[in-house]
């Protein structure tokens, strides 16, 4: 089993090519600023999250609020999610991160 070390390295590369741009960018900064402290767990939903889903745009919308995800993908990593998309402190998030 790898640890959760590679876990993360792992979802951190994917979380930055997901279809659309607005994904790309929305994913890839909050792993960028949350990744670190997920649980072995919130990695997992994650990872279901950004590699089950269908389309781009149902990932999207439930994202940012505007539409309610069934439940399997319900969880509290998109929770997690929504409350980043509000960027309620107006942090620039218009460039993907480095990777290190």
């Amino acid at each position: 089993e790898y640890g959760k070390q590679w876990y993360q390295r792992r979802v951190r590369g994917q979380s930055r090519k997901r279809g659309i741009s607005e994904n790309c960018l929305i994913l890839s900064t909050f792993f960028s600023e949350v990744g670190p402290s997920l649980t072995r767990e919130q990695l997992h939903q994650f990872d279901i999250l950004i590699n089950s889903v269908d389309s781009d745009w149902d990932l999207y919308y439930w994202m940012t609020g505007k539409d309610q995800p069934p439940p399997p993908f319900d969880t509290e990593v998109l929770a997690m999610l929504k409350e980043f998309t509000q960027n309620k402190e107006m942090k620039d998030r218009t460039r993907q991160p480095e990777l290190d």
